[in-house]
């Protein structure tokens, strides 16, 4: 009975540390930096857009997946820097070892907590990428109009949302005390969010669908025509087809999540930082320099040590309408999954062994 008790405070331990975690990360300057940087580097792809490389939207796409990947793995490694190899050596992590919080609950509800921020850049960087591949110039064909068009009106609000998030963040701030970094990090990926959903409103000329109808949804690119007029309200102009690759580079950075929290058991966050990176590279040539190892060669335990991050680097799979099969994703996050226990199992053996005296 005693033992069943246990669990409701182990889970309260692992809800307190995660929460703390993830406020104290987002608060921190270099969070803000990364969000708002990969929203507008893939936002501005538009703009600076001069080919379509053989597909509308497509350079737009996969330079929202490369800042996903890239910063996303950037912020996960940093944030599992600060908030467990620094807290370690400032000696806060051995205050909370010892009220008493287990090392395993420690490290489990840091890399929740580093998750949880990594989460929400995610669906910011993933509102971003669906809104400049709406906005990208796409070809129309229609009875009133025949040329390339472009959806400003979506680009707009979308700067103006970061703008809009960082305002009323310093504004919190100023009056009500608020944590500027946390408003600000959640603003933005919220603003971004909106826009996505406001955008189904209207087609890229503007035409309001609660006004116009069918008369609007002709010119909006759907790829066919609606029974009734005057009946839509709502049409979902995006490429949805991007949020299973999109999923699949989440599990991508579970992972890199759940080896930086365990490096930083040991290492410090430049030196975590340096080993994702170097993993990453790996990860993505691992098909081009580990072909035809041995099993019990080098070559070949490392491939078997580690991940295989072409099977979360499918971009290519959407172009030219091609789909990323849920089956596939499943599958890929069950692998992710095991990847992360790995991880973590070998993060807690090692501050298991850790010295916090």
């Amino acid at each position: 009975m005693r033992r069943l008790g246990c669990a409701p405070g182990v889970a309260g331990q692992i809800v307190s540390i995660t929460r703390t975690t993830m406020l104290e990360s987002v608060q921190q300057p270099i969070a803000l930096l990364m969000l708002v940087s990969a929203v507008l580097m893939t936002l501005l792809v538009p703009i600076f857009q001069f080919h379509r490389f053989s597909e509308y939207g497509r350079l737009a796409r996969d330079s929202g997946f490369s800042c996903m990947l890239v910063l996303g793995l950037a912020l996960a490694a940093g944030t599992a820097g600060k908030s467990v190899a620094e807290e370690l050596v400032r000696g806060t992590a051995a205050a909370a070892i010892g009220k008493p919080v287990g090392r395993v609950t420690f490290v489990i509800a840091k890399w929740l907590g580093v998750l949880g921020v990594t989460v929400i850049f995610w669906a910011g960087v993933l509102s971003a990428l669906l809104v400049a591949e709406r906005a990208s110039a796409h070809f129309i064909n229609t009875n009133d109009f025949a040329g390339y068009a472009t959806d400003p009106i979506s680009l707009g609000l979308a700067f103006a949302g970061v703008a809009l998030a960082l305002a009323v963040a310093a504004a919190r701030h100023g009056l009500l005390r608020r944590r500027f970094g946390v408003s600000a990090f959640a603003g933005v990926t919220v603003s971004q969010m909106v826009v996505v959903l406001l955008s189904g409103f209207y087609n890229r000329f503007g035409q309001l669908y609660p006004l116009h109808g069918e008369a609007a949804c002709h010119g909006c690119a759907a790829g066919g025509e609606h029974s009734h007029a005057g009946q839509i309200f709502y049409n979902v102009e995006l490429n949805l087809r991007v949020i299973p690759v999109a999923l699949l580079i989440l599990f991508a950075l579970a992972l890199f999540a759940a080896l930086a929290t365990a490096l930083a058991t040991r290492l410090n966050g430049g030196a975590s930082l340096t080993v994702c990176a170097f993993v990453l590279l790996l990860g993505l040539a691992g098909d081009t320099l580990l072909a035809g190892a041995q099993f019990w060669s080098w070559r070949g335990i490392l491939a078997g040590v580690l991940p295989d991050l072409q099977n979360f680097w499918l971009c290519d799979a959407v172009a030219n309408g091609g789909r990323v099969p849920w089956s596939y994703v499943f599958k890929a996050g069950a692998y992710a999954l095991t990847g992360c226990a790995l991880f973590l199992a070998a993060g807690c053996w090692a501050f298991e062994e850790r010295d916090l005296g």
